[in-house]
């Protein structure tokens, strides 16, 4: 991993020789790096490589993306120090260094939205990110397939059997702290469409083992029965009202673009994506004006407005 990481950082740093032939806001797609480097991150997170020393290799190559694309200012560009600053945030719990980097897009990227973002009052405090291009594209199509190896929900074996429903997926993990610390507010969500046709739904996969249940984590590697049957104990313990699964599909699934998690993607009743890439933690009312759109559109009944 550190060695495919080096050529990336250096085949960056080969590219400065093009950087003069940037236009200052010309479009540009970082999309396919920034994936590359996302995927880099979420593999080593998963195998609990999350110190600044084991992430130096991805750190370094968002440098050297910046450093290529010097000059260009567009929301693109914007994106990668937004998602360095997000690997500060939600895995190195460096909030000092996240909160200068965030002020740094205000700075040196001014009229994109992700600058707007961070220019709002809950700007970098739990609310939802700028969705990237590729967490848009799928916008307007049909979900992709999820099969379901074990849920709390009896005979819950595919996301298409949710069809007919307003579906809220929120991708998790129980080592993630955002995913737990975001519970509060999914749990306000779920009270407020009960009796309502919509599920919210976490969705998790196999990780090998099993954390933040009062102690150190619980190793279940090659051991997926004994993963499955502590999720019932953790969903008490962190007082989940909603359902969980575990996809067979990994929890980072590249069909919704989930590149880091806590991941929300909201589904209407005709199986099609509405939003994806928002985040579980920003505030009730800014989901239920989404959600309460969807019913409406398909003509279902809307709960009455409830306080956050």
């Amino acid at each position: 991993m550190r060695t495919s990481l080096s050529l990336l950082v250096l085949s960056a740093i080969l590219s400065l020789v093009s950087v003069q032939a940037v236009a200052q806001n010309a479009p540009v797609s970082t999309a396919a790096e920034l994936k590359a480097l996302a995927t880099a991150v979420r593999t080593k997170v998963a195998a609990g490589q999350v110190t600044a020393a084991d992430l130096a290799p991805e750190l370094a190559a968002y440098d050297a993306l910046l450093a290529k694309y010097a000059g260009n200012k567009s929301d693109e560009v914007a994106q990668i120090l937004f998602q360095k600053a997000s690997v500060y945030s939600k895995v190195l719990k460096d909030a000092e260094t996240a909160k200068a980097l965030q002020a740094r897009i205000k700075a040196e990227f001014p009229g994109t939205k992700t600058a707007a973002f961070f220019s709002q009052p809950s700007g970098g405090g739990g609310g939802s990110p700028p969705i990237s291009a590729d967490k848009a594209a799928l916008v307007g199509k049909p979900a992709p397939e999820l099969h379901f190896a074990w849920a709390s929900t009896k005979d819950l074996k595919t996301l298409s059997s949710l069809k007919g429903k307003v579906v809220v997926l929120d991708f998790w993990a129980t080592w993630c702290g955002p995913c737990i610390g975001s519970f509060p507010k999914v749990r306000d969500l779920v009270e407020h469409y009960k009796g309502s046709d919509v599920v919210v739904l976490g969705v998790t996969s196999l990780q090998g083992r099993v954390s933040n249940m009062g102690g150190a984590a619980i190793d279940t590697a090659g051991q997926p029965d004994k993963e499955y049957g502590l999720m019932p104990e953790f969903m008490q313990l962190k007082e989940m009202t909603w359902p969980v699964a575990f996809s067979e599909e990994k929890v980072f699934n590249p069909d919704y673009s989930v590149t880091g998690i806590p991941h929300v993607t909201i589904i209407a009743p005709d199986g099609t994506v509405r939003h994806n890439g928002l985040h579980p933690g920003s505030s009730l009312e800014s989901k239920t004006e989404l959600i309460d759109a969807i019913l409406k559109e398909f003509k279902r009944p809307v709960p009455s407005e409830k306080k956050a």
